[in-house]
C-alpha cells in the first residue's frame, strides 16, 4: 500500500537525497516545522518503506572498489528460485544493490570489488547455486554514474547531481576507518556515539576521524535511495548501445538525461551496452514515450536497447563486511 504524502514530506524526502545526515533542526527550520515534526515524518516514511537506505555517499574508487553490474537470465524463475536470489543478495558482503526484474533479464546485481577475479567468484556462487536455471548472463562495469533528485516523484525543482564514484588514486584506511565508512553507509544518520561504540573508539576520536576522512575524499555526501513502488512509480532501467558517437553526442546525451524529472541515475559502463539509464514513470505507456524521445532526438547515434523494469530489490551496505 502506498503512503500518501504531502508537500511538506515530499520536501523531506528531497532534503534526505541532498544530506540525510542533516540534523532534524536544520531541515526543520527549511521546511518551518519542529525538530520533532520532522523526526515523526521521518520515522513514517521510514515505516512506509518509501525510505530504503539513508547512506553515506563514499568514495568507494577511492578505497580501491570497482563497480560491477551482473545481469542474469533464467529460463525457470519461479516463487522459490526469486526468494532464493533474494537471500543471496544479502549473503554476499559486497552487494550494493539487488533487483528480481522483469524483460530482457530476470535478475541484476550490482557488487563492488577489487578486481576481476572477486567478480568470477560472485558469478559462481550465482552459478553453482542456479546454473541450471541459468541460460544467459552478462557483465558490465561502471566507468561513470551520477545519481539525480527524484523529481518525477517529489516535484520542485532540479538538485544538483551526486556523483556516486569518483575515479582517483587508491589509498589504504586503516580498520577503525573503514568500521566508520560501513557504518556510514549502512545509516547516515548514525551519530558519533554509535559509531564510536561500533568501531571501539571514543567519541572524540570518531568525530575527528570522520573530519578528515571528509575533508581527504573519502566521503563525498549523504545521500538517500527509495522505493519507487511505494511511490506509485514504476522502475525500469534503459540498456542502450551507441553507433558512431563522438564526444560531442555523448554530452549532449548525458545533458539531456540530466534535464529529464523522472531520470534518476545514469551509468557509463563498458561490457555489452554503453549506458544505463534509469527512470520512474506512472506505467509503460509513459515509458514507452519516454524512449520515443530518446529515439526522435538521439535515433542517430542509438543502437540496440531494451530495458528490465524492478519488480523486487534490496539496497543494501557493500561495506557490511568491515563493520564488527
Amino acid at each position: 500500500m502506498n503512503v500518501r504524502l504531502d508537500k511538506k514530506d515530499k520536501d523531506l524526502l528531497t532534503l534526505l537525497y541532498l544530506d540525510s545526515r542533516e540534523s532534524f533542526t536544520r531541515m526543520g527550520k527549511k521546511l518551518n516545522l519542529s525538530s520533532s515534526a520532522v523526526e515523526r515524518r521521518l520515522k513514517k516514511l521510514k515505516g512506509g518503506g518509501i525510505v530504503s537506505l539513508m547512506f553515506a555517499d563514499v568514495n568507494l574508487a577511492k578505497l580501491g572498489f570497482k563497480g560491477y553490474r551482473l545481469y542474469f537470465k533464467f529460463d525457470v524463475m519461479d516463487e522459490e528460485t526469486e526468494k532464493e536470489v533474494l537471500e543471496l543478495f544479502g549473503e554476499y558482503s559486497r552487494t550494493l544493490w539487488g533487483v528480481i526484474c522483469e524483460g530482457e533479464y530476470d535478475v541484476l546485481w550490482r557488487i563492488i570489488a577489487k578486481d576481476e577475479l572477486e567478480v568470477e567468484k560472485a558469478i559462481n556462487l550465482v552459478t553453482e547455486r542456479f546454473g541450471g536455471k541459468i541460460i544467459e548472463k552478462t557483465v558490465v562495469a561502471t566507468t561513470y554514474q551520477a545519481y539525480l533528485s527524484w523529481n518525477r516523484a517529489f516535484g520542485g525543482k532540479r538538485q544538483p547531481e551526486l556523483p556516486l564514484e569518483k575515479i582517483t588514486k587508491v589509498e589504504e584506511l586503516d580498520g577503525d576507518d573503514m568500521g566508520i565508512l560501513a557504518m556510514l553507509y549502512g545509516n547516515a544518520r548514525a551519530t558519533t556515539v554509535e559509531i564510536a561504540n561500533e568501531v571501539g573508539l571514543s567519541a572524540d576520536a570518531v568525530q575527528y576521524r570522520l573530519k578528515r576522512l571528509k575533508a581527504e575524499g573519502y566521503v563525498l555526501g549523504n545521500t538517500c535511495w527509495y522505493d519507487a513502488g511505494k511511490l506509485g512509480l514504476e522502475y525500469y532501467k534503459i540498456l542502450i548501445g551507441f553507433r558512431n558517437i563522438t564526444p560531442e553526442d555523448e554530452k549532449k546525451f548525458l545533458g539531456f538525461c540530466k534535464e529529464q524529472d523522472n531520470i534518476i541515475f545514469v551509468n557509463k559502463t563498458i561490457g555489452s551496452w554503453d549506458v544505463e539509464v534509469d527512470v520512474v514513470v506512472e506505467n509503460v505507456v509513459e515509458l514507452h514515450g519516454f524512449i520515443r524521445d530518446l529515439k526522435t532526438r538521439f535515433g542517430q547515434i542509438m543502437g540496440k536497447h531494451t530495458y528490465v523494469a524492478a519488480i523486487e530489490e534490496r539496497m543494501l551496505n557493500p561495506l557490511r563486511e568491515y563493520l564488527r
